[in-house]
């Protein structure tokens, strides 16, 4: 499964709009960067890749905050999963 973040724009310091909805967040952390890989069509293994690559966890808690993080993502209608 690929996701895609429709319509997101992201800047610089982690502000993110999304356009649709009016709606307005400030990402922070690994947030950034992984919506960044992920408006660049990464899949699950490349952004659990980039987590462990770049921060002191283990894979478990990789894939677990992984998880978490897309599913807030999902709940918050800001990304589409496509075949």
């Amino acid at each position: 499964m690929k996701i895609t973040l429709e319509n997101l724009l992201l800047n610089d310091r982690g502000i993110a709009f999304d356009p649709v909805s009016g709606e307005t967040y400030r990402l922070v952390g690994p947030a950034v960067q992984l919506v960044r890989l992920l408006q660049n069509g990464a899949d699950d293994a490349a952004l659990l890749q980039y987590l462990l690559d770049e921060y002191d966890v283990d894979e478990s808690t990789a894939r677990r905050d992984l998880e978490v993080f897309l599913g807030t993502l999902e709940q918050m209608k800001l990304m589409k999963a496509v075949s």
